[in-house]
């Protein structure tokens, strides 16, 4: 006894190019992979992207970035290198990232503000203490939530009677937000 099996014809060619490679479905990639990065870029002329202030307490600079997350559960990485400037001797410049869930009110995304994310600290080496450079900042969040998510930059003087900045009158700058499918942030 013979059995024959038909099956339609197949044209293998054809079917690869319906695929469509450039869309590969968010719940497709591996958890680990970067999902969607999100670039403010600051190239203003003159002092508007310039922030002062002498307050020891933090104030918002006028770095921020929005990122929406795809998944609730991503880990959210924030860079930014802005140019800044201390203008006294034997004090602090604490910077720190805050965070505005769809709207709402910036809120410290550490446990504790103290020194914010990263502190610069300088001695009167030019004579007048003034210092300038740049100050890189890298930090990870996990908002848990898909709703926009605006992070932004803070900072203060310790001393609260020199001046500090934020942002330099005519640079180049920029923060950028970078979603990671599924990671997660081990405190020790």
């Amino acid at each position: 006894m013979t059995i024959r099996i038909n099956k339609p014809e197949f044209n293998i060619r054809e079917k690869l190019k319906e695929l469509d490679y450039a869309h590969v479905p968010y719940d497709k990639i591996p958890d680990g992979v970067p999902i969607q990065t999100v670039v403010e870029q600051y190239r203003i002329s003159g002092t508007a992207n310039e922030h002062e202030t002498s307050s020891n307490s933090y104030q918002a600079s006028y770095f921020k970035v929005t990122i929406s997350p795809k998944f609730k559960s991503s880990l959210i990485e924030i860079k930014a290198a802005p140019n800044h400037k201390e203008n006294g001797s034997t004090a602090y410049h604490n910077i720190a990232v805050y965070r505005s869930i769809d709207g709402g009110a910036y809120s410290y995304i550490g446990d504790t503000i103290s020194n914010g994310q990263m502190t610069i600290a300088w001695g009167s080496s030019l004579g007048s203490g003034l210092i300038y450079g740049i100050v890189p900042v890298l930090v990870y969040d996990t908002p848990n939530t898909t709703l926009p998510v605006t992070y932004k930059l803070y900072h203060r003087h310790t001393q609260g009677s020199h001046i500090v900045r934020l942002g330099e009158n005519g640079a180049d700058e920029f923060m950028s937000a970078t979603e990671i499918k599924g990671s997660s942030i081990t405190k020790l």
